[in-house]
């Protein structure tokens, strides 16, 4: 009797048992819920609109939310006036702010050639409700903002009085000079005074350092000195990345050492170092340089052979040497290739294709890469707006230029005298009078820059 009891026990599922515990159920956290006032911010396309909303809004919608998200906005679409009032109203009604939305504004400045708005609002941070601000990573996205804006001597004096703004320079500090100084004249001579100050004050170098170093040696011819700086930074126990032998591959390519830049490549994963599509790359742009497309495919078999997948850097390689040969035809393959492997085509990519197909006169076909480019939300240049208007002027296909002329309006890019003169002949049908139909049409001289603005 005993046994089957055991034997009764031992056949009932787990769980069943009224002496264990009942598990207890996981508590969820609740969902943030969206913000009304937010989501109706965003729904209005207009960021101008949307800023008028916002400072008309019940001072209770007045939340950093809602202002940053517009300052996003505002920022992108370099309504700067607008943004002007955005960020005097912060400062005034003393909306609590993060920091991160300052270093964007800084960068937006930089990129939008306005280094000096990026100084301001810098030393104005202090009149904001921030209370992280100004902090070493803001600082060092105004230097970035003046170094790439040529603004080099302005960010070396911020540096030297980095202590006023109680920021101590780390080497992400240095590193955005030592690039800067890379570009002068004395450039060696004066990235060396930089490397030299900065372990001076004890910051120490880093990988990222070196390489800044041995691109502006190798670009300039110096493969032997950037040899030696690989060798140092292996002395002081940092290991070259994948990154600091391109550039070496690099120098030896400019040199006409092709076989040696290869042998390096190979060799560097003796070191410890494993071949990136960076370094093949540097390969692959040599023998398109040189017009060797055979060279280009067969590296582009050896990477498949060991299983490195190309990046957009790659097949812009190809393209690009393509559609200069006048392989047009080819270089869309590629272009379909690399979207079947899984691989998005840049604005470059885009620009490349629809300038070779321009340059040999297939317009249709440009017109559907335009289509495909503008569905990617990139933007052809003007230029190439310009070049496609008039190729379908010229073929008569004037409801495809009304769809291009549409898109330029969007985009507020516009045509010069030469391209409304062909548009004028075109939509008129009077070949050789479109300067006499211009002036009858308007009484205004139109002046175009390459901006597209009339």
């Amino acid at each position: 009797m005993l046994a089957r009891a055991k034997k009764a026990l031992r056949a009932k599922p787990r769980g069943s048992s009224s002496s264990r515990r009942p598990r207890t159920p996981e508590r969820r956290r609740p969902r943030k819920a969206a913000i009304p006032f937010l989501a109706e911010l965003k729904s209005i396309s207009d960021p101008a609109a949307a800023l008028r909303h916002l400072l008309s809004a019940s001072p209770r919608f007045h939340d950093y939310p809602a202002c940053a998200a517009l300052v996003y906005r505002l920022a992108r679409a370099r309504l700067f006036s607008h943004l002007d009032s955005l960020l005097h109203f912060l400062r005034s009604q003393q909306i609590t702010c993060k920091e991160p939305l300052f270093n964007s504004l800084i960068h937006h400045f930089g990129r939008a050639r306005l280094p000096d708005r990026a100084l301001r609002l810098f030393l104005d941070l202090p009149s904001f409700n921030c209370p992280s601000a100004p902090s070493l990573q803001t600082f060092n996205f105004l230097l970035n903002s003046l170094v790439d804006n040529d603004r080099l001597e302005d960010a070396r004096g911020l540096l030297d009085r980095c202590s006023h703004f109680h920021v101590c320079p780390n080497t992400v500090s240095y590193n955005i000079i030592l690039k800067g100084s890379c570009c002068e004249k004395d450039g060696l001579q004066e990235a060396r005074r930089v490397f030299d100050e900065m372990v001076k004050r004890g910051v120490r170098p880093s990988v990222v350092t070196y390489n800044i170093l041995i691109g502006f040696l190798t670009r300039n011819g110096d493969v032997n000195m950037g040899l030696r700086l690989k060798e140092e930074m292996s002395e002081k126990g940092m290991h070259a990345n994948a990154v600091t032998y391109a550039l070496l591959m690099e120098g030896l390519c400019l040199e006409g050492k092709y076989d040696a830049a290869k042998k390096m490549m190979l060799d560097m994963e003796y070191q410890g170092c494993k071949t990136k599509v960076v370094n093949y790359g540097v390969l692959m742009s040599d023998r398109a340089r040189r017009g060797d497309f055979q060279g280009v495919e067969e590296l582009l078999a050896e990477m498949k052979r060991r299983k490195i997948k190309p990046d957009v850097a790659i097949y812009n390689i190809s393209i690009g040497y393509l559609c200069v040969e006048g392989r047009v035809d080819e270089a869309y393959k590629v272009l379909v290739d690399m979207q079947m492997k899984g691989c998005e085509p840049g604005a470059a990519t885009y620009r490349m294709m629809l300038d070779g197909f321009c340059r040999v006169k297939e317009f249709e076909k440009a017109l559907r890469v335009l289509s495909a480019m503008l569905a990617s939300r990139h933007c052809p240049r003007a230029q190439s707006f310009r070049c496609l208007v008039m190729g379908l002027c010229e073929g008569g296909r004037v409801e495809d230029v009304c769809f291009v002329l549409e898109e330029m309006g969007k985009r507020k890019v516009g045509l010069d005298g030469e391209g409304w003169c062909v548009l004028v002949e075109a939509v008129c049908g009077r070949r050789g009078s479109g300067k006499e139909l211009l002036n009858e049409l308007t009484c205004e001289k139109f002046v175009q820059n390459w901006e597209g603005e009339v």
